[in-house]
């Protein structure tokens, strides 16, 4: 669901960059065995504590960063290397959304996914994101932030941020998050922002924990 109530975006937290690479995949299919087939995907630990971070790794080859951060009732867990694939080129992209350039940049949350919708504490939730970026010139990369918003009961309890370079077209981009043991039961809102030389799209989200 679009993210359209106007509400300031809370809490974000102090976060330190890790650059590294980015893995370029295709199909669904084969990001949903990366994440089944890699145990070591989700990298560091949580300090644990309302002041707990950490830092997620790049799966491969590339420029960007993934920047972690959990804290309160996910504290103690763990945000996994990213997986993205290129959905469509920027000719493909430009004619999809009707692309001018008196739009300027322009960027587009198409589908944010959540999966499993339900989980239990000590398992993954992939925050998967699908957007389109059309830049006026479309020569050169722009940076992007891929910003994921966790809250629970109100409070702002995880942060990752991906920055990476891309070039016009339109990505998927999935993000594993281990979530600890200690995880409290519920619901868990989740907003989704894609950021792009100032221009912004987000939407919102859900998953549910539940009691073991």
């Amino acid at each position: 669901m679009r993210y359209t109530d106007g509400k300031p975006w809370r809490g974000m937290a102090s976060i330190v960059l890790l650059v590294g690479g980015m893995a370029i995949l295709s199909g669904c299919e084969a990001i949903e065995r990366a994440i089944k087939d890699n145990p070591t995907t989700a990298v560091g630990a949580g300090a644990g504590g309302a002041g707990g971070a950490l830092i997620g790794g790049l799966a491969s080859g590339g420029t960007g960063a993934v920047i972690g951060g959990l804290a309160g009732v996910l504290a103690g867990g763990v945000v996994g290397n990213l997986l993205d694939r290129q959905e469509r080129t920027r000719a493909a992209t430009a004619e999809t959304v009707a692309y001018t350039a008196e739009k300027g940049n322009l960027i587009r949350i198409e589908e944010v996914n959540i999966n499993p919708r339900s989980i239990h504490p000590g398992e993954t939730v992939n925050v998967n994101v699908q957007y389109a970026i059309v830049t006026p010139g479309g020569t050169e990369s722009a940076r992007i932030r891929e910003i994921r918003h966790i809250y629970y009961q109100g409070d702002l309890v995880g942060n990752p941020v991906v920055e990476v370079e891309r070039p016009d077209g339109t990505y998927w981009s999935t993000l594993p998050i281990k979530l600890p043991e200690s995880a409290a039961p519920g619901r868990y809102e989740v907003v989704v922002g894609v950021e792009m030389n100032g221009a912004l799209d987000r939407w919102e989200s859900r998953f549910v924990v539940l009691q073991r």
